[in-house]
């Protein structure tokens, strides 16, 4: 038995099919693997998060958690991932992980740990020879994985983040923004068919595939009750298509990642065999991706997670190169419609006020501004590779709304930019947070600041902004933000 997973055997609970249990035994579960197997299915996940290292250091942050008492475990695979357990804060409250001031400013992501895995072997060979990489990330949604790859790649080059679900996408961008991350542009599409529209283009390709769930039981108590291999089955079929799209999207020499949180070989390693035996693609061979990565490593080079083994949600990771001397297929291009370049006039209007108002210097950064009517956009470099043949959602940083007597900025801009403003900025305490939190006006007696816009900082980080007119801030919270419930504890 591993060292890391330590549980007492128990009965095979009901949450779990016969079915499914055959199966596995008949699969992938060894017989002296059965009793740890069924006691880690039985046992609730541990929870874990992934500090966000676009807006805070990592030392900075544990510090935090000190502060709450929260004890924390490193994740093996991710240096920035941490189990944690949540002591009792005092006799009458508990801390929810999700209501926390740092959360709400994007500092962590609440994440499981099995889930930082495909992103780090992603990137196992490092991104120095990539200044600005071109990622795709195919499944998207909620954005755990998008934001670890942005937090990765420092937020340079362009992760193209796709979603099929419109509501799915509102929360991706949600997240995105709560995590400070510019270089995202969000398109809304079926996979199945990027593949003829961004043939050859990406540096590194991520495909954590939609699946039967079946590593989510310990969160999930329904995921194996009414387990069918029909089900499995129907699903492999589509994976198969989407990992052929993945590998077309990618550059030769690119890196592709394919992943599940399920566990039956049939999503698993027989859909990451399908490509190599459909394509050139060469397996990277994961079995030295982290210290112990070889309890979890197949014959071929895989990883294949069991909930025992790491005391985990359940995984599976396969990591493909394409060759450097495949023949490219080359993509089509065309005009998008949809965002044009800015206006001259309006270009010098937004950049005169930032740099008087807030003393930020827009010319700086490496980002390409564009319009939409009165909206105006900062996109990574890049877009102008993918934006004339998908249609864009949700991308890049919506900057401000341009008025003939104003400019109005977004609850985004400061989320993503608020450390390089130089004035303009209105700390608050814990008391004036929680009430921002809760969509309040503030009285605000002591500042610096000049009417007008002003970004609200609490502990070093910003919540949001709001209008300042004398000692008084009209709150700016997008109403969908707004937590009327919430109640912040001290440290």
């Amino acid at each position: 038995m591993n060292d890391i997973a330590k549980g007492v055997v128990v009965d095979q609970p009901s949450k779990i099919s016969k079915d499914f249990i055959s199966h596995a035994k008949k699969h992938f579960l060894k017989e002296h693997e059965f009793d740890e197997f069924i006691s880690a299915c039985n046992r609730p996940l541990r929870k874990s998060i992934r500090i966000n290292t676009l807006k805070i250091k990592i030392d900075d942050f544990l510090k935090k958690l000190d502060k709450y008492n929260i004890s924390y475990e490193s994740v093996p695979w991710c240096q920035e991932g941490f189990w944690v357990e949540v002591n009792s804060y005092d006799h009458s409250n508990d801390i929810v992980l999700g209501n926390l001031p740092e959360h709400l400013q994007g500092l962590f992501y609440i994440q499981e740990a099995s889930s930082m895995l495909p992103p780090i072997a992603l990137f196992d060979l490092g991104l120095s020879s990539h200044d600005a990489p071109l990622i795709l990330d195919m499944a998207a949604a909620p954005g755990s994985k998008t934001t670890q790859l942005a937090a990765m790649s420092n937020d340079q080059g362009l992760i193209l983040a796709n979603e099929i679900s419109a509501s799915r996408v509102k929360a991706l961008h949600a997240n995105l923004v709560r995590c400070g991350v510019t270089s995202t542009c969000m398109i809304q599409f079926d996979g199945r068919k990027l593949g003829e529209r961004l043939s050859s283009l990406f540096d590194f390709v991520l495909l954590d595939a939609p699946c039967g769930g079946e590593g989510t039981v310990r969160k999930d108590t329904t995921a194996l009750r009414d387990w069918q291999l029909s089900n499995v089955q129907e699903m492999a079929k589509l994976q198969k298509q989407l990992i052929l799209t993945a590998y077309q999207c990618l550059k030769p020499g690119g890196r592709l990642v394919y992943s599940t949180c399920t566990l039956s070989p049939e999503e698993n390693q027989q859909v990451a065999l399908s490509l190599v035996d459909k394509t050139d693609a060469k397996i990277v061979d994961l079995k030295q991706l982290f210290k112990g990565a070889e309890h979890s490593a197949t014959d071929e080079g895989f990883l294949h997670v069991l909930p025992h083994i790491y005391d985990s949600e359940g995984f599976f990771v396969a990591a493909f190169t394409k060759p450097e001397n495949t023949k490219l297929k080359y993509y089509s291009t065309a005009n998008d419609p949809t965002f044009m370049p800015v206006d001259k006039k309006i270009a010098t209007r937004i950049q005169q006020y930032y740099l008087s108002h807030f003393g930020f210097d827009l010319s700086a950064l490496t980002m390409i501004m564009k319009q939409r009517n009165k909206e105006v956009w900062l996109f990574p470099n890049g877009i102008d590779n993918i934006s004339g043949v998908v249609r864009l959602n949700r991308s890049g940083i919506k900057l401000a709304e341009v008025y003939p007597n104003k400019i109005r900025s977004t609850h985004e801009f400061f989320h993503c930019f608020y450390k390089k403003l130089k004035q303009q900025k209105v700390k608050l305490d814990l008391k004036q947070a929680e009430e921002f939190y809760k969509g309040r006006n503030l009285d605000i007696p002591q500042h610096s600041a000049q009417d007008g816009e002003v970004v609200l900082i609490f502990n070093g980080h910003a919540v949001g902004f709001g209008t300042l007119k004398k000692n008084k801030v009209k709150n700016q919270l997008p109403r969908g933000l707004v937590r009327d419930q919430i109640r912040f504890l001290t440290g």
